[in-house]
């Protein structure tokens, strides 16, 4: 499984699996609310693991969350 298929996996099993609910890569996590503010905290602690540096703090806005392929373009998810 590449780091794209590791994070989408993560959201599905992790972060939604409670709420019955399977995002696809370009599923709006925010603007459907999929993803709540304890979740958000979560998921950048997910995409520094698989990035494997700090997200600095003016990179944590809703624009660079908005989705998985969103998430792994800005932040360098590669497979």
């Amino acid at each position: 499984m590449n780091a794209h298929e590791r994070l989408l996996h993560y959201v599905n099993n992790e972060l939604l699996a409670e709420r019955n609910l399977r995002a696809e890569p370009d599923t709006p996590l925010f603007a459907d609310g999929w993803i709540d503010s304890l979740s958000i905290l979560k998921l950048i602690a997910q995409v520094e693991l698989l990035i494997g540096r700090e997200i600095p703090d003016h990179e944590i806005v809703m624009e660079n969350f908005r989705t998985v392929d969103t998430i792994a373009e800005h932040f360098g998810v590669r497979p």
